[in-house]
């Protein structure tokens, strides 16, 4: 499988200045930061490794919810990180533990726009699912990002909505990268579903805190734990809001001269993984204490 180069960045004298990181966990973001559109970026892969063989404990969160915890664990497998599905978080599977911990929605009918492993985390959470004809019975409608949207979809939420439904969504980035340019995410159709109805969805995604909690529940024998994302709207503004460290790099959605419009100010600005990798040496302080 091809591999694709990261995007040249200039080294900024504050970066160079910074101490090396020192982390024993890490929340990886898999868009813009492992591939792009399914295609390894150049050193990703190597760098995971690196990374693990230092003892690095190392968690995949992804914004996509358009494939279940264990498909995304096959894809990594697949370009030559072995994973499982503990491995990994999905906004579909946050969506779903947040949903099912609201006990007044607990079993309730749910419309649910997006693929069909994100149908099915809405499913074994207990929601029962309603088709776009019955739409007007559901209590709840929950966005996620899929090829297949589409018109009908739209008009069944939005009718939904009217009638009283509560409106959920798995995350606002608006585009997601590929190897052949941005293409459409969650966001974009949660916008045409807000602008129908009129009304803001509680968003569980990142950048909310809730999927950063996940991720660190997952990794509970970390003591120091950072988010490495390419987005500085969604992975770094939420890592800071979770209270985490917040490594961006260079390789997906933001760039250096996003950095002076960026809400939240990332700990460290790196060209890629591969260079966290060459920096990274978590046992530096040990060896110098």
């Amino acid at each position: 499988m091809s591999s694709l180069g990261p995007r040249p960045s200039r080294a900024s004298a504050a970066e160079s200045s910074k101490p090396r990181p020192d982390y024993d966990g890490l929340i990886v973001d898999l868009d813009g930061v492992v591939w792009l559109g399914g295609e390894p970026i150049e050193g990703a892969v190597e760098a995971i490794a690196a990374l693990r063989a230092h003892g690095v404990r190392l968690l995949f969160l992804t914004n996509d919810p358009s494939s279940s915890r264990a498909e995304q664990a096959a894809r990594l497998t697949a370009i030559g990180v072995p994973a499982g599905a503990a491995d990994v978080m999905t906004s579909a599977a946050a969506t779903a533990r947040f949903l099912a911990g609201r006990a007044e929605l607990s079993g309730c009918p749910a419309f649910v726009i997006g693929s069909p492993s994100f149908q099915r985390e809405l499913a074994h959470a207990g929601f029962e699912l309603v088709p776009a004809a019955a739409a007007r019975t559901a209590r709840v409608v929950v966005v996620g990002g899929h090829e297949g949207f589409d018109f009908a979809e739209l008009r069944a939420a939005t009718r939904a909505l009217a009638n009283g439904a509560q409106l959920y969504a798995a995350g606002r980035d608006r585009v997601v990268p590929t190897a052949d340019g941005p293409e459409p995410a969650t966001g974009a159709i949660l916008a045409a579903v807000e602008t129908a109805a009129g009304i803001t969805a509680t968003v569980v995604g990142k950048p909310e805190p809730f999927m950063f909690e996940l991720a660190r529940e997952a990794l509970p024998e970390c003591k120091r734990v950072a988010v490495v994302g390419d987005n500085l709207a969604s992975d770094i503004a939420g890592a800071k809001r979770s209270g985490l460290d917040a490594i961006l790099v260079l390789t997906g959605t933001s760039t250096e001269a996003d950095l002076c419009r960026a809400d939240y100010a990332p700990d460290l600005v790196l060209a890629s993984l591969a260079e966290l990798a060459t920096r990274f040496d978590p046992k530096r302080e040990k060896a110098g204490a």
